[in-house]
């Protein structure tokens, strides 16, 4: 960022696109980082190749991605709220929803891990973790959409609101096809696939495994989201896959006019197509786990560009506060904002893995690092217990909070065009 920090601010090519900051830029932070998305996944494989569990390869891959960026991009939001003298005044709403936030994410961890406590037979994280992925997919899209509607000029967005209509929602729909799904195998026992579902009889008849089929039932974090029966339905994902390809072919066809009469805007079609194709690979990888932060990587780096830009329009116009602020979005200063988000995350890893260790000391192994690979039952009861890796637990408890605060900030940011657009940069 230090280098491209000093090339001319370019609203326009010699073809009419129009760039947030500059087309090397744009073509880099915008739209480059869809390349890191087999990194993750790369690694996954590589590393179950060489021997490690799976439990020990899912929190490898984790850290990876949260040390590298995923940690950085996080830090960078706290840069707009937080850090930022008289935030708590100013935005009182955002400051208070980022405190019930806390309070519910910390709470559900200990309460779940520590005190079997559950809600409708469940541990209350299964219901935080079944939230976090939906908010998730929609918080990568509702970036994206922003990077979209901000290559759009006033004028071409009341001329095309139906075609960028089709944009957002095909930004929107592409996780949820196979996503979808795959949460209609999830069973009774959520380690086993429901062998009545039409996708387990699907996924069973082309791979001839019941095996296979029981573990491509969806689970983020080694838990299977809590869901209602509607949602877990054959018509449900088989009308929703309709639906969207029916988006994707209304996509593709105005995209080919715009191209022969010379409208294209191809910043932004290169941004959804890139989003597009992304979003509907990414769940077809039986490991959801290390395939979604493939995606979680690339929109880290898009995020960490678009808060930096939006740090050095805020300084040019003379609206940062605080002298910490000041020094990351100051001209040239585009390595220190990376490495200071840097060296924070690592405070924070070394923090997660110290209270990891204490958990798996103090419960005498019933916790362990990286988790088991067979979930762990109730002697009493025969039931499956709510039992991650200590290092997973940790996180839960002192990191996972400052990401969904993340999602809740920049929530209300995406509505704001005008932090990005429209604002001469010097």
């Amino acid at each position: 960022m230090t280098q491209l920090a000093s090339l001319p601010r370019e609203h326009a090519d010699d073809r009419g696109a129009r760039w947030l900051f500059s087309r090397s830029w744009d073509r880099i932070f915008i739209t480059g980082g869809a390349l890191l998305v087999a990194v993750p996944i790369l690694t996954f494989y590589l590393l179950r190749a060489a021997g490690f569990a799976i439990s020990a390869t899912e929190d490898l891959v984790t850290l990876e991605v949260m040390l590298l960026v995923g940690g950085p991009h996080v830090f960078a939001t706290y840069t707009r709220t937080f850090l930022q003298p008289g935030f708590a005044r100013r935005e009182r709403l955002m400051f208070l929803s980022a405190l019930v936030v806390i309070a519910i994410v910390v709470g559900s961890a200990i309460s779940s891990a520590f005190f079997g406590a559950e809600v409708g037979g469940h541990p209350p994280m299964h219901f935080v973790l079944t939230f976090f992925f939906f908010w998730a997919g929609i918080h990568i899209v509702h970036q994206s959409s922003y990077c979209a509607m901000c290559y759009e000029s006033p004028a071409d967005a009341r001329k095309r609101r139906f075609t960028n209509a089709v944009d957002y929602l095909v930004m929107l729909g592409c996780l949820y096809p196979v996503s979808f799904f795959r949460m209609s195998m999830i069973g009774a026992d959520s380690s086993r696939a429901n062998p009545d579902a039409w996708a387990t009889q699907i996924v069973t008849d082309l791979t001839g495994s019941t095996a296979f089929a029981d573990d491509y039932v969806f689970r983020i974090g080694r838990v299977a989201p809590v869901l209602p029966e509607w949602v877990r339905s054959d018509w449900f994902w088989s009308g929703f896959t309709v639906l969207f390809l029916t988006g994707l072919t209304v996509f593709v066809v105005k995209s080919i006019r715009q191209f022969k009469d010379g409208t294209i805007n191809r910043p932004r079609f290169t941004l959804v197509a890139a989003t597009c194709a992304v979003g509907m690979v990414v769940p077809l990888f039986p490991n959801l786990d290390s395939a979604f932060q493939g995606f979680n990587a690339w929109h880290s780096f898009q995020y960490l560009g678009l808060v930096w830009l939006w740090n050095r329009r805020a300084y040019e116009r003379g609206e940062v506060r605080g002298s910490l602020v000041k020094a990351l979005a100051a001209p040239g200063a585009g390595r220190r904002f990376y490495l200071t988000g840097l060296a924070v995350t690592l405070g924070l890893v070394t923090v997660i893995l110290g209270v990891a260790w204490l958990i798996e000391v103090q419960t005498a192994g019933r916790f362990v690092m990286f988790g088991h690979d067979q979930v762990p039952v109730d002697p009493a009861t025969g039931r499956p217990e709510y039992r991650p890796g200590s290092v997973l637990l940790a996180y839960y408890m002192c990191g996972f909070a400052l990401l969904l605060v993340h999602y809740l900030h920049d929530g209300m940011f995406f509505f704001r065009k005008k932090d990005l657009v429209d604002v001469p940069v010097g």
